[in-house]
């Protein structure tokens, strides 16, 4: 069997929270989106050819979710062009976005994360 695609999905606090960072500050489009009972329920994100999801707690049923203040068991890694230039947008929009690191096996990064503790990197080839 060979896979396809694979779309991470974030379970989040607060969907209107996560758009300010992923969408508003990141640069991701909305794609696609899930209403009940007139709450935002879901989010489908896209840059380029990647997608990522947003969830929100199940509230209108009942049944919220606990929320961690951060997420420590895995790492979103995004490559991107230039890991400096993505630090240059995200410090104009004012993220106080640190410095990017170049690490022993060929790249440039750079980890932060967004509002719902999720740890998120930024990776680019080094030059030579």
């Amino acid at each position: 069997m060979t896979f396809q695609s694979c779309t991470p999905l974030l379970n989040v606090g607060s969907i209107e929270r996560s758009l300010g960072f992923w969408r508003d500050l990141v640069g991701f489009e909305v794609v696609g989106k899930f209403e009940e009972a007139g709450v935002l329920r879901w989010i489908r994100l896209r840059s380029g050819d990647v997608d990522l999801m947003l969830n929100a707690p199940d509230k209108v049923r009942g049944k919220a979710r606990a929320v961690p203040d951060t997420y420590t068991d895995a790492v979103l890694y995004f490559a991107v062009p230039s890991v400096q230039a993505m630090c240059e947008v995200l410090r104009a929009k004012g993220f106080d976005a640190p410095d990017p690191k170049t690490e022993d096996y060929g790249v440039e990064e750079v980890l932060l994360r967004d509002p719902d503790g999720y740890e998120v990197a930024f990776t680019s080839p080094t030059a030579g």
